[in-house]
């Protein structure tokens, strides 16, 4: 039964999930071995669920981890400065309409754990909030105000990186 759910396509899924919630690839990599190796000693016959059993292994990991070591994932000055340099330098053209890694690293950089999370199994993995609450075991409702508040932030963001973009000071 292992080896039938341990395919590439769950480890790549598995790989991403990760990834949403460290934002660190290296970081990703390591939680997600140590939950396989974890998942590929225990008992696993009595698991009904074995891709959301692991997927609560990888944030339960993950928690364990930020707790133990005080991470915080905090966007450097010094590369807050190069992006919105690199943003002065940009002429509009086509091109930026697509979104840019970077604009993407730093909107993530600005998250808590959670709000990473959330937004990948949401928006990347297209769970729905009653499912997502369910992996998660967090009301629907808290969900869903969650949800609400971070699509506002990032609408704020948008707009004032588009107000200093401009030249305006906000």
């Amino acid at each position: 039964m292992i080896l039938k759910i341990l395919d590439k396509n769950l480890l790549n899924e598995l790989y991403r999930y990760a990834i949403s919630l460290t934002n660190n690839e290296d970081q990703s990599y390591d939680l997600l071995q140590s939950c396989i190796e974890k998942y590929l000693k225990a008992d696993t016959d009595n698991i009904q669920t074995p891709i959301a059993y692991l997927k609560r292994m990888i944030r339960n990991e993950f928690i364990d981890q930020t707790r133990r070591q005080r991470f915080q994932h905090e966007v450097d000055a010094d590369d807050l400065e190069k992006i919105n340099n690199e943003k002065a330098l940009e002429t509009v053209s086509l091109e930026d309409v697509f979104v840019r890694q970077s604009e993407v690293s730093s909107l993530l950089g600005t998250m808590k754990a959670d709000e990473r999370e959330l937004l990948y199994l949401w928006a990347v993995e297209e769970y729905t909030l009653a499912e997502i609450s369910e992996i998660k075991q967090v009301p629907r409702g808290t969900l869903l105000s969650k949800l609400h508040r971070l699509k506002k932030r990032i609408q704020l963001q948008q707009r004032s990186e588009n107000v200093v973009n401009l030249g305006v000071k906000p």
